[in-house]
């Protein structure tokens, strides 16, 4: 799935709610640049970020909301810094 794609189920939870593009990130302590960036698929929402948003999703699908393809394209842009075992 594209980030395209990944975008239109990062909005739907907050149209699904009617709130404004300004009023959804102070739900999930997000800044309001960052959910339009996700939203059009210019950025790719932290995991973090991505169960967040689904919470407020009707139906609850918290985890499966995403895709496999949706949760590879996210761990493709991620750097890993440092590995504790």
């Amino acid at each position: 799935m594209d980030a395209n794609k990944l975008g239109k189920k990062v909005k739907l939870p907050r149209t699904e709610l009617d709130l404004p593009q300004t009023e959804f990130p102070h739900k999930i302590t997000a800044q309001q640049k960052s959910i339009s960036r996700y939203e059009t698929g210019a950025s790719l929402p932290s995991i973090e970020t991505s169960v967040k948003i689904a919470k407020f999703s009707k139906n609850q699908l918290v985890i499966l909301w995403m895709s496999k393809e949706d949760v590879s394209l996210i761990f493709a842009k991620m750097t890993i810094t440092k590995i504790t075992i």
